[in-house]
């Protein structure tokens, strides 16, 4: 469990929302359980880290988040509740809470089944396609950004942290040389620095997301950062169906959403999807 709080639990912002637990750590912010005082119920606040306060790059970057999230509306992404300052200075957004676990925690305990992951790849695909009618990339996908919840309806996948999401049209809000992303989910042309990124980083994202949660490893893995990165530039990895039972077509799917090529990728998260469940009926 996250242990490095900041904020002292039992702080109150917006005069709402009472932290009352440190759940997740990351590089940009720390996210706490809060308890919504003016209307009950839980709610999820992303707090900007103290350190990343005076430097203007990465609070546009933190307010570019909750402007994507604003913008979308779509049930397999966390929704966005406020964007505030608070006046100590504190900058931070508030989410809607989502019961479970992450999909790391639920990896864990072993891959996931199909079936699971006919579920996780329509929630994928929904949510993403939304934030890509936007123009909106959401550039980190990886378990950690998966929420495993369920609703009335069943099992029900939700993507979170916008944080790494590039506007089309926009440069990206990073310091020189900096990768904003975490590597081994990433695409050959960002790892290289190419410009000209499109839709096509996170359908080799959800690929790669994909690959793990169906063969309970990650497709390309090194101690050593440089040969991780050759690795996913020379696309060196096992297919998915020499590692798990899962059929060729599913495999193939899955190969060509992360090619190292992205000319060879699915040009839309709506034809991935189609794929996939053309390969499920085979």
């Amino acid at each position: 469990m996250p242990k490095s709080t900041a904020i002292a639990i039992g702080t109150i912002l917006a005069g709402r929302y009472e932290l009352v637990a440190e759940l997740a750590l990351g590089g940009l912010g720390t996210v706490y359980e809060a308890v919504d005082r003016a209307e009950g119920g839980k709610a999820a606040v992303k707090v900007l880290h103290a350190r990343h306060l005076a430097n203007d790059a990465m609070r546009r970057r933190f307010r570019r988040e909750g402007a994507a999230l604003k913008a979308l509306d779509h049930p397999a992404i966390v929704g966005l509740l406020e964007l505030e300052v608070d006046a100590g200075g504190l900058v931070y957004l508030v989410t809607e809470y989502v019961e479970g676990e992450t999909l790391v925690e639920r990896l864990s305990a072993g891959p996931l089944a199909i079936e699971e992951a006919d579920v996780l790849v329509a929630a994928l695909c929904g949510g993403i396609g939304a934030a890509h009618a936007y123009g909106i990339l959401h550039g980190d996908l990886k378990p950690a950004n998966v929420l495993w919840g369920s609703d009335e309806h069943g099992l029900s996948p939700r993507l979170v942290d916008f944080s790494a999401s590039k506007i089309l049209g926009l440069d990206r809000l990073t310091a020189t040389g900096e990768i904003s992303g975490t590597p081994a989910y990433m695409a050959p042309e960002v790892l290289t620095g190419k410009a000209d990124v499109d839709e096509r980083i996170d359908i080799y994202g959800l690929g790669v997301l994909l690959y793990e949660a169906l063969g309970g490893e990650q497709p390309f893995h090194d101690g050593h950062v440089g040969r991780l990165l050759m690795k996913i530039d020379a696309g060196d990895c096992l297919p998915l169906d020499a590692i798990a039972d899962v059929s060729a077509a599913v495999s193939a799917v899955v190969a060509r959403a992360m090619h190292r090529d992205k000319s060879y990728r699915y040009p839309s998260v709506q034809e991935l999807e189609a794929a996939w469940d053309e390969a499920r009926r085979q």
